[in-house]
């Protein structure tokens, strides 16, 4: 029984990340609210082909948090998923993937995902806008869906434009009902995770631990 439930488990976040890709997919071809203007804190780089085993090394590394962590391990199974479903190239050889700890957006928002930022490892909170007649399994806070930045990329193509790409961890409400508290959504991490585009990054977000709560959080909408 409870391999057919993970069985079925499985079935449906895979339904569930195949749902936001499409969604991603349709969003960044539209005019895009954001821009990048640059990364900085350079953190680690290494070429595709090397980077199963760089990536294992950096999981194993004591002074790698938590979350980059997680990003790690699920970076090369999202980047097959974005390279199929959203730039629709079945192979690339080769290409530089650098991980960066900083971005700043247009909007002046700035990204992290770092282990250390003034002592404390950061990793950043966001909110990205989905319509909600195009996902029909993801549910939004009126179009709006969050996530935590694990990890954050540039990746070179030879012959390409680079891909400014972010890695993330998706919230989902922490119930069916009774979804808001305070008028702010309650949420939980799920073990559900993407590679979006950075430009399809609408703002950072407050999101805040309910201490004596398991995995509970709320996005603090009083703070902007």
């Amino acid at each position: 029984m409870s391999n057919k439930k993970n069985v079925e488990d499985q079935i449906m976040k895979t339904l569930k990340r195949q749902d936001i890709i499409n969604v991603i997919n349709k969003k960044q071809k539209k005019k895009k609210s954001t821009k990048l203007l640059n990364f900085s804190s350079k953190l680690f780089e290494t070429k595709l082909t090397e980077a199963y085993i760089y990536f294992c090394e950096k999981i194993n590394d004591p002074n790698i948090n938590d979350n980059m962590i997680k990003g790690f391990d699920q970076f090369l199974e999202c980047f097959d998923d974005f390279l199929e479903n959203i730039l629709e190239i079945k192979d690339i050889k080769e290409c530089d993937i650098i991980i960066y700890g900083t971005a700043t957006l247009e909007n002046g928002s700035i990204i992290r995902a770092k282990n250390k930022f003034h002592d404390k490892p950061w990793f950043s909170n966001v909110a990205i806008s989905m319509d909600s007649n195009e996902s029909s399994d993801y549910q939004s806070d009126e179009g709006l869906c969050y996530g935590k930045i694990l990890l954050m990329a540039k990746i070179e193509i030879k012959e390409e434009s680079p891909l400014n790409l972010a890695l993330v961890q998706w919230y989902d409400f922490k119930f069916q009902k009774n979804s808001y508290l305070y008028n702010c959504p309650l949420l939980k991490l799920v073990e559900l995770y993407n590679l979006i585009p950075i430009e399809t990054i609408d703002n950072i977000v407050h999101i805040i631990p309910r201490f004596d709560k398991d995995n509970e959080y709320f996005v603090n909408k009083y703070i902007s």
